[in-house]
C-alpha cells in the first residue's frame, strides 16, 4: 500500500506510538524519551522497544494516522468551489471515465484575460480602459519619422516600435504624431500584407478590431475566421466601442453589416455576441448557476434529437471568461469533454466560432 504525498494534507506531526504498541516501521523516526514510556502490566518491558513478549500480550491498535480529507480538483477560478462532490474518496486522482478535468489539457485556468492567438486582430484588453497615464512618445515618434524620412523605408525600425508597444501607447503615438496622419504615412511607405498588418497595429487595440470586422464583411463573401476573431469573446467595453467607431467610420451599424453577411443560427450567434450584455470579468461564477447552465447545454445537445443552437449560443455569449471556464470544467466532470461535444453537435462557421471562444479566448 502506498500513501499519498504528505504535503497534500495536514502538516506532519511528530509520531508517538500508543502505549504498549511497537512503533510502525513505515513511519520510523526516533522513539520518544525513555522516561515517557509506560510499560503495560506484566513482564518487564523489553529494551530498545523491541517486540513485546508473546505470553498473552496483544498490542493496542495503531491510532497515529488519520485518514486525509477528501481531495478536490483545482477550481476553474480562484474562489469557485464545485457544488458536485468528487465520487472517489480514496487516494490519488479519480479515473477519467466521466470525471475529472476535461482530457484535452484544461488544467488550472490562466490568471487574467486570455489574449487571442494567430492571424487576425491584434491583442486587445478586457474590461474598462485603463486610466490615462502620462506617456512619453517622443522617442517613438522620432524613430518612426526617421524610418520613413528620405529614400526608402526602414521597415525593421517600424516593427521595433509598433510591434512592441501596448494599446495606450499606440493610441498616444497615433494621436500625437506631429508630422501628419500616421496611418496615411504608413500606407504610403509600405505595401502588401505588411502594410495591412502595420496599419491595423497602428490603429490601436479597439480601432483595429473595427478594421478587421469591416475587412471581414466588406466586398464579396465573408472572411469567417477574421470576423470570429474580431467579435467572439470580446469584453462589453470592446464591443460597445467597436459599434460606436464602426458607425462613425462606415456609416452603418456593425450589427447591420454582420446580418448582411451571415444567416440563420450563425447570424443569431453573432448578434447575441454584439449585445454586450454578459457580466463583467470580475464577476465570479455562481456554482448553482453553473450547474444549471451545464445541464441546459447537455439537454440542448446530447439530451434531445437534434441540437438547440439558440440555447448554447445564449449561454456562451452571456457568460464572462470565468463563468465559461467553470461551465467547461463542470461539463467535463459530469458528462464529456466540452470541445468534443461542440465538434460532434455543430458544424461550419458556428462550430469554429464556439471552438475559438473556448480553445483560444478562454483557454489560450
Amino acid at each position: 500500500m502506498s500513501y499519498p504525498p504528505q504535503n497534500n494534507f495536514y502538516p506532519q506531526q511528530p509520531y508517538y506510538p500508543p502505549q504498549g504498541a511497537p512503533p510502525p516501521q513505515a513511519y520510523g523516526g526516533p522513539p520518544p524519551p525513555h522516561q515517557q514510556y509506560q510499560p503495560p502490566p506484566g513482564p518487564p518491558p523489553p529494551q530498545n522497544y523491541g517486540p513485546p513478549p508473546q505470553q498473552g500480550y496483544s498490542p493496542a491498535p495503531f491510532q497515529g494516522y488519520q485518514q486525509p480529507p477528501p481531495q478536490h480538483f483545482p477550481s476553474p477560478q480562484p474562489g469557485y468551489v464545485s457544488p458536485v462532490p468528487p465520487p472517489n474518496q480514496g487516494y490519488g486522482p479519480p479515473p477519467h471515465q466521466g470525471y475529472g478535468p476535461p482530457p484535452q489539457g484544461y488544467g488550472p485556468p490562466p490568471q487574467g484575460y486570455g489574449p487571442p492567438q494567430g492571424f487576425g486582430p491584434p491583442q486587445g484588453f478586457g474590461g474598462a480602459p485603463p486610466p490615462q497615464q502620462p506617456i512619453n512618445i517622443t522617442p517613438d515618434v522620432t524613430a518612426i519619422h526617421k524610418a520613413c524620412k528620405g529614400f526608402g523605408t526602414n521597415e525593421t525600425a517600424l516593427i521595433k516600435v509598433l510591434a512592441n508597444r501596448d494599446g495606450p501607447t499606440i493610441d498616444a503615438i497615433r494621436r500625437g504624431y506631429p508630422y501628419g496622419d500616421l496611418i496615411k504615412l504608413l500606407e504610403k511607405e509600405t505595401s502588401g500584407d505588411f502594410r495591412t498588418i502595420l496599419r491595423a497595429t497602428a490603429l490601436g487595440p479597439v480601432e483595429s478590431l473595427v478594421f478587421w470586422a469591416h475587412r471581414a464583411v466588406n466586398g464579396v463573401g465573408t472572411n469567417e475566421d477574421m470576423l470570429t476573431e474580431a467579435i467572439m469573446g470580446r469584453s462589453n467595453y470592446e464591443i460597445s466601442a467597436m459599434k460606436t467607431i464602426f458607425q462613425q467610420k462606415y456609416g452603418r451599424s456593425l450589427e447591420t453589416a454582420v446580418k448582411a453577411d451571415l444567416s440563420m443560427k450563425t447570424e443569431e450567434l453573432f448578434v447575441m455576441a454584439l449585445r454586450a450584455q454578459k457580466p463583467e470579468e470580475w464577476v465570479q461564477p455562481n456554482p448553482q448557476q453553473v450547474l444549471n447552465e451545464v445541464q441546459a447545454i447537455y439537454a440542448a445537445t446530447k439530451g434531445r434529437l437534434g441540437t438547440d443552437e439558440t440555447t448554447v449560443s445564449r449561454i456562451l455569449t452571456g457568460c464572462n471568461d470565468a463563468q465559461i471556464r467553470a461551465i467547461v470544467y463542470e461539463y467535463g466532470r459530469l458528462h464529456d469533454d466540452f470541445s468534443k461535444m461542440i465538434k460532434s453537435e455543430f458544424s461550419g462557421h458556428m462550430r469554429d466560432a464556439f471552438l475559438y471562444l473556448i480553445e483560444v479566448r478562454v483557454f489560450p
